[in-house]
């Protein structure tokens, strides 16, 4: 009998079967969407690195925590995959031009469009002003007082993107877009009860957006990432569209303020938890004394170290995009089908003992012993669909806990161990993590 597409999947070039759970695909998606951590490390557990789910709509899913499997899958031409199937869940926040939702050709214009506004050097000027809207709002936390830091971090880190889109973030166009965010969206912080919100707020952000789109067509004066999206030209010569430039701004608007205000809420959890690191870390800024507000806090080796060490332990995006072959394609031993997708997943990466001695510790010492490659840490994902906004979520990261540990002692209110859940498509710690903040010493305070 000919060899069915189902038969070619599960076995390797040794005659070898590619295992998997054989429950129903039903009750692995529930599982992949309610318990995900849970889900991946069973199948690591008991199927070993490459394993074949069977996820719904998207058909047969390879999970992939093998690190060579990893550099394979990245290293794959644009052209024999698709991404926009296992990022349909962005559209309805995003809209139908997101560069997430795009391949081939279009998404690879798209990266060169929105790339120069992403690199890292436009962000280190930006420095001083990240700062002072991050202290407008630590500030205000209340002292001896239980509360959850992650609204306050998606407060601050929405306000740095209205910033460097608008260039200004006291325009009136900037506050709507703040009061808006803060009404709409700031109310319900869990699941995927934001990004429900945020899409409510989308007719009346377009108003705002259509607005200050035809100012900077008209002014290319106008400062701002808003203005060189409106000056721009597609591969034609031609003007991006109004809709796909308001398209662009959600996607910026979504995809760069959760995961930013994420990572710092675990960074909390974790400084709470390790007292040492948070001295060693309070020691290296007191000795970079008066570099810190400015770029030199963004070379600090142990502030570094703490940033690689959060994204390592719970990354935010736990499995990037997800590659729908769309030809034959042999990984290792195995050969797969056109319509299989290769979905790396980083967390189970990020978790392996070899490459990462007590992986279950969080130890930011290992990144000053080691660089890993790009297949054996990727936070940001990797390849052709590697994440535009890896060095915006770093400068943010940085400025923004310097500026909390500059002004605040912190103790969580409760130690024990949380287990990341679902906040869409990212991993956050639980809705009821709470802080409490003590006032620094203001010889301390000054000094940090």
């Amino acid at each position: 009998m000919p060899e069915s597409q189902g038969d070619k999947l599960r076995v390797g070039t040794d005659g070898s079967r590619l295992p998997g759970p054989g429950e129903s695909s039903s009750e692995q998606v529930r599982r992949w969407i309610e318990t995900p951590v849970e889900f991946w490390e069973a199948c690591a557990r008991d199927y070993g690195p490459m394993v074949s789910l069977s996820l719904g709509s998207l058909g047969t899913v390879i999970l992939i925590s093998d690190p060579e499997s990893v550099k394979a899958v990245f290293q794959l031409s644009p052209d024999a995959f698709e991404c926009h199937q296992y990022n349909e869940h962005y559209r309805y926040v995003m809209g139908d031009n997101s560069v997430l939702l795009q391949d081939g050709e279009r998404h690879r214009g798209q990266r060169r469009l929105l790339s120069p506004m992403l690199r890292h050097e436009p962000f280190v000027p930006k420095v001083p002003a990240i700062r002072a809207i991050a202290l407008r709002t630590v500030s205000t936390w209340p002292v001896e007082e239980a509360f959850r830091p992650r609204p306050s971090f998606q407060e601050i880190t929405f306000q740095v993107m209205v910033d460097l889109l608008l260039g200004n973030l006291e325009s009136e166009t900037g506050q709507a877009l703040v009061s808006a965010y803060r009404e709409a969206v700031l109310r319900q912080v869990g699941s995927w009860g934001p990004w429900r919100n945020f899409t409510r707020m989308q007719p009346k952000i377009r108003e705002l957006l259509a607005a200050e789109i035809g100012v900077r067509r008209a002014d290319p004066l106008q400062p701002g990432a808003l203005t060189s999206l409106a000056q721009a030209r597609d591969s034609d010569g031609l003007p991006i569209s109004d809709a796909e430039l308001e398209d662009h701004v959600f996607s910026l608007l979504v995809a760069g303020v959760d995961t930013t205000a994420i990572s710092l809420t675990w960074a909390l959890y974790w400084l709470c938890r390790k007292e040492r690191v948070r001295e060693t870390l309070l020691e290296e800024m007191t000795g970079a004394g008066s570099a810190l507000p400015g770029p030199h806090l963004l070379d600090l080796p142990y502030l570094n170290a703490v940033f690689s060490e959060v994204l390592r332990m719970v990354p935010i995006v736990p499995t990037p995009s997800g590659r729908k072959l769309t030809r034959e394609t042999r990984i290792g031993r195995y050969v797969f089908p056109a319509g299989t997708t290769l979905v790396p997943c980083t967390y189970l990466v990020h978790r392996r003992e070899d490459l990462y001695p007590n992986g279950d510790r969080f130890l930011p010492e290992r990144f000053l012993d080691r660089r890993f490659a790009p297949h054996e840490y990727f936070p940001f994902g990797g390849g052709a669909r590697a994440c535009l906004g890896g060095m915006l979520a770093e400068v943010e990261f940085k400025v923004v806990l310097a500026a909390v540990l500059s002004c605040w002692e912190i103790q969580a209110l409760d130690t024990r161990p949380l287990q990341p859940i679902r906040h869409g498509t990212l991993l956050a710690p639980p809705d009821e993590f709470q802080v409490v903040v003590r006032s620094m010493a203001p010889a301390q305070r000054g000094t940090a």
